[in-house]
């Protein structure tokens, strides 16, 4: 009973540590642009690594490399929450043992590697041809890139999540597309933009630049005033 107590506890500090972790999976897979992770194998991979290693981390260092056993209290999970709330920081060092001295950076680092490449196997393909598709798209006659810049400088307007820095960036880029560039740069700019779109605004945002109802319902459906992804 003693021993799933504590394992308890650091399953904690691997849960707490999920925050940090969902924020660098964002900023990493934010170019993967119809990335379902919870319809991803992969990403499930890079759960429990997230997960077990904070925990495993925790467990040694709590126990001093299992010489020691803490009390389970109260305590014991505070301080299990403030190590996964802290694990970024433990990054940046090395954890001491009595046996042994771990690289945790080091082998966290190459954990994550991992299941980043196990997601890139997955969807890279995928969206490289979303890429090829959508440009063939753009180019179009029937296509509106002005109309289209013009909505999505108006969503990152509106956006209050972006730093001032980067919607002064955004609504350069789209202003100068709209004014300077060819088509073929325009098509550009929008495809290096749209990473910055929220996935479930995706759709709404290619119907303002004119795709076609083909392009849109193999990888996108409308049911009942909703929008959903398909899996192409």
């Amino acid at each position: 009973m003693y021993w799933l107590l504590l394992g308890s506890a650091a399953l904690v500090a691997g849960i707490f540590n999920l925050p940090n972790a969902f924020e660098k999976l964002d900023e990493t897979c934010r170019g993967l642009l119809l990335f379902k992770p919870l319809k991803s194998p992969s990403f499930w991979v890079w759960i429990v690594i997230q997960v077990l290693f904070p925990a495993g981390v925790f467990l040694v260092w709590i126990t001093d490399l299992f010489t020691q056993y803490p009390p389970i209290n109260a305590a014991l999970f505070l301080q299990a929450i403030g190590a996964g709330f802290g694990f970024i920081a433990f990054l940046n060092s090395r954890t001491e043992t009595v046996f042994l001295t771990i690289d945790i950076k080091s082998i966290y680092d190459r954990l994550i590697l991992l299941g980043f490449k196990l997601i890139a196997a997955q969807e890279t393909r995928r969206t490289a041809r979303f890429l090829r598709q959508l440009e063939a798209e753009l180019s179009q006659p029937t296509a509106d890139l002005v109309e289209g810049l013009k909505d999505l400088r108006a969503y990152f307007s509106a956006d209050i999540s972006l730093t001032p820095k980067a919607e002064e960036i955004y609504l350069n880029i789209i202003n100068q597309a709209l004014s300077e560039m060819s088509p073929i740069e325009q098509i550009s700019a929008i495809q290096g933009l749209l990473p910055a779109v929220r996935q479930n605004d995706l759709l709404y945002t290619l119907q303002q630049f004119k795709c076609s109802d083909a392009f849109l319902e193999r990888y996108f459906y409308i049911k009942s005033g909703q929008t959903k992804s398909h899996t192409a």
